[in-house]
């Protein structure tokens, strides 16, 4: 059997270390993106249900509580999620009587750490070194629920407390819309929504200023 010729083997080893590369990559990228994450509960209630699915996900899965139990007020849990699932997840939180909380598009790739309840408004920090200042926050809130809304708290999340119902007594009929009018300034808010028949979603650290609609369902 003939010899191959030399510049035929270092052309064979560059075509190995290519394709050696080229399979690395994907490797690499979907450890980059693996949205796993740990849930801290400071809410001062017993999470008794949580559901965690990415954002393209139209089911929301097992409840993850199935087989350890209810997650005690100050306690944590890891979440694990499917590599290629990706960064961005969705939440839904049951608590002990009844209420349930929906959290959406959360990367969980930036923040390891997810925290329920208020005490540390998500986001705060990030918002406070980007500044987030100089625009109009003012934005058209569109329900796709089924549902009114009967809350929207929209506050800095920089700050520290919710504020004043932006609906006051009146109601967001369901598929209906609503312009929240907020001061010139901060852009980076964070959002709670409470429908009439008790679900609630908040999203955090949003750029209202670069978002002139925002669609809750």
């Amino acid at each position: 059997m003939p010899r191959p010729a030399p510049y035929l083997l270092s052309a064979l080893g560059l075509a190995g270390l290519l394709a050696a590369s080229l399979t690395a990559a994907p490797a690499q990228a979907a450890g980059d993106q693996d949205g796993s994450f740990n849930l801290i509960n400071r809410s001062n209630r017993v999470i008794e249900r949580l559901y965690a699915s990415p954002l393209d996900s139209s089911d929301w899965g097992d409840n993850r509580l199935d087989s350890r139990g209810p997650l005690a007020n100050g306690a944590n849990l890891p979440v694990r999620m499917a590599p290629e699932g990706g960064c961005r997840t969705d939440l839904r939180i049951g608590f002990e009587g009844g209420l349930v909380e929906e959290r959406r598009d959360i990367d969980t790739c930036l923040d390891r750490d997810v925290v329920i309840g208020t005490p540390e408004r998500t986001g705060a920090r990030q918002a406070q070194r980007q500044g987030g200042k100089g625009g109009d926050p003012s934005f058209t809130l569109r329900n796709e629920a089924n549902s009114p809304v009967r809350e929207i708290y929209a506050s800095p999340s920089n700050e520290d407390d919710w504020g004043q119902d932006q609906l006051g007594r009146e109601m967001l009929r369901a598929h209906g819309r609503r312009t929240i009018r907020l001061p010139d300034g901060e852009c980076q808010y964070d959002l709670r929504i409470v429908w009439d028949d008790g679900r609630s979603e908040e999203r955090r650290d949003v750029n209202l200023c670069a978002t002139r609609e925002l669609t809750f369902r």
